[in-house]
């Protein structure tokens, strides 16, 4: 083992043999496998863990469709409800087109003539654009 005095550090080296560089190549090659058991098996008690919570999901969810099918009453009821829900949203998302729509027409005003129709058309293509990705996802 060699000592240098650098500054105020102490610096030390060690040189090895060939062998033992060997050997700590093994030791490091070892320890890596082990670790990667250890995380081998702690995935696979995620995945346990994982799929008991999904089987517990399936068990309550076949609970209360059993609950909902033995009332008619219940079940149309929920039915309504959530026809009404996504009318509901429906109705928020026209609202919103309306709103945006009305803004972008007093946007295009406000800018001066000559700018006006070149805007314009590239907002159109815009909307055009997102509103077939959107019609793409929905279909």
């Amino acid at each position: 083992m060699h000592f240098s005095n650098q500054g105020d550090y102490l610096h030390r080296r060690i040189e090895t043999s060939k062998g033992a560089g060997i050997i700590m190549a093994i030791e490091r090659l070892l320890t890596g496998s082990i670790r990667e058991r250890v995380q081998d098996l702690m995935s696979t008690e995620d995945l346990i863990i994982e799929s008991f919570k999904d089987i517990v999901k399936d068990e309550l969810k076949a609970h209360i469709r059993n609950k909902i099918e033995e009332d008619p009453d219940l079940h149309a009821e929920i039915k309504e409800a959530v026809a009404y829900y996504f009318h509901q949203k429906a109705r928020s998302v026209y609202a919103e087109l309306k709103a945006t729509r009305a803004a972008t027409r007093l946007g295009l005003r406000l800018l001066p003539d000559e700018l006006q129709g070149e805007v314009g058309e590239a907002l159109i293509g815009l909307f055009e654009k997102e509103l077939g990705t959107l019609l793409d996802k929905a279909l």
